[in-house]
C-alpha cells in the first residue's frame, strides 16, 4: 500500500505537464468518465512472494467481478492518466482452508471449502500509453478491501481482508467510445495483521472487460 501511495504522488506531481492539443476518435481527454465492467479468473494461488505454503496453496481457484467507473485526471497525444473505482459484487474462493488436523508424522490434512465475498476498491490508477490510438497499452495500481463469508485464506485470517493490485494490459477500441480491455493484474489479498495469521492469497488473474466513455 506504501508503494501506491509514492506513485500516486509521483504521478500527480506530473500531470500538470500533460497537454493535449489533438482531438481524434480514440483520444482520452481530460475530464472523460469511464463507465463499464470486467470480470478476471486465477487457475491457481503463486507461492512465488511468500504467504502460503506450497500445501496451503493447493486447490486454489479465485473469480473476480467489478464494475468499474474512471475519471480521466491529464491526457496528452501520447498518455492518459486515470483514476479508477472498482465495486466488487461477486469474488468467489475455492480451496479455502476451514480446519486442519496434524498426524503425529506432522503432516498436515485440510478441509477445504469456497468463500463468497464482495468489496470495494477505491485507490485506483491507469496510465494509457498511445493515447489517440484504435489499441492503448496500460499499466496500473489499485487498493481496497473484500469481506468473505469466511475466513480466507485460511482458518483464522478473518473475514475482512485488503486488496492490492498491480497489473497492465490492453485497450482495444471496437468504436469512437467504446473499448474492449484485456489484461492480467496481480492479485494479492491479505489481512494486515488485523487478526490471526497475516497469510497472503496471492494470484494472477486474467481479465476481460468493456467500457463506454461520456
Amino acid at each position: 500500500m506504501k508503494l501506491f501511495f509514492m506513485a500516486l504522488i509521483l504521478i500527480c506531481a506530473s500531470a500538470p505537464v500533460f497537454a493535449q492539443t489533438d482531438d481524434n476518435p480514440f483520444l482520452l481527454k481530460r475530464g472523460d468518465n469511464e463507465w463499464g465492467f470486467w470480470a478476471g479468473f486465477s487457475p491457481k494461488a503463486t507461492t512465488i512472494f511468500e504467504g502460503l505454503h506450497e500445501d496451503e496453496a493447493e486447490d486454489r481457484k479465485f473469480f473476480i467481478a467489478a464494475l468499474r467507473y474512471g475519471r480521466t485526471l491529464a491526457a496528452n497525444n501520447s498518455l492518459a492518466l486515470q483514476y479508477t473505482l472498482d465495486v466488487v459484487p461477486v469474488a468467489v474462493a475455492t480451496g479455502v482452508i476451514v480446519s486442519r488436523t496434524t498426524s503425529p508424522t506432522g503432516v498436515d490434512t485440510f478441509r477445504r471449502e469456497t468463500a463468497y465475498g464482495a468489496g470495494f476498491t477505491p485507490l485506483g490508477l491507469q496510465l494509457d500509453f498511445a493515447n489517440g490510438r484504435k489499441v492503448h497499452p496500460y499499466v496500473h495500481l489499485n487498493g481496497g478491501f473484500l469481506y468473505f463469508n469466511k475466513d480466507v485464506p485460511i482458518e483464522d485470517s478473518g473475514r475482512f481482508a485488503f486488496v492490492g493490485e498491480a497489473g497492465g494490459g490492453v485497450r482495444i477500441f471496437t468504436s469512437e467510445r467504446r473499448a474492449v480491455n484485456i489484461g492480467v493484474r496481480f492479485h494479492h489479498i491479505s489481512n494486515g495483521d488485523t487478526s490471526g495469521s497475516n497469510r497472503g492469497l496471492n494470484q494472477f488473474v486474467i481479465y476481460a472487460g468493456f467500457s463506454v466513455f461520456k
